[in-house]
């Protein structure tokens, strides 16, 4: 019975083999497809009140991009690890691309947000397969910032350096 619970957890998208090894970094890049899957029902769903809450996924899905990526850049900084300008630089387009596509729901296009969650569910399937992977054996649970990512910025709400 617990195991039918735990499977209904487990968000569509998602398998084992994208695991990275680090269960934080898991929880955060199943977190990013149960919000790819939230932004699609909610633009499947009944269209009264909908801009609203396309506009209220959408940020949440900005904020998440910008936390999750926060925490592997100051793990990923802290052990040094020789690839952290690659991965800076994927880690931007990405964000670039789905602000881009933010901004152009906000400034009237509201057919993009369409494309919105596959957009997420490609690149992340993509990106941990192909970069994330790499930083096996140099990140761990032990050296990874597991704190809520609302944590992850000072006492005045600045991001940390990287």
């Amino acid at each position: 019975m617990s195991e039918n619970i735990e499977q209904d957890k487990v968000p569509d998208g998602w398998s084992a083999d994208l695991s990275v090894g680090v269960d934080i970094i898991d929880e955060d890049h199943q977190a990013f497809f149960r919000l790819a899957g939230l932004l699609r029902d909610v633009i499947e769903g009944p269209e009264e009140g909908n801009d609203y809450l396309i506009e209220t996924a959408i940020n949440v899905l900005e904020e998440y991009v910008e936390g999750h990526f926060l925490r592997e850049e100051m793990a990923m900084a802290a052990v040094n690890y020789p690839y952290l300008a690659e991965h800076l630089a994927a880690h931007e387009a990405f964000a670039a691309k789905a602000h881009q596509i933010a901004q152009d729901y906000r400034n009237g296009n509201k057919d993009i947000a369409a494309t919105m969650s596959g957009l997420v569910e490609r690149w992340l399937v993509g990106h941990i397969q192909t970069i994330d992977k790499q930083y096996s054996g140099y990140l761990t649970n032990d050296n990874v910032d597991s704190r809520p990512l609302i944590y992850l910025s000072d006492e005045d709400g600045n991001e940390l350096e990287v």
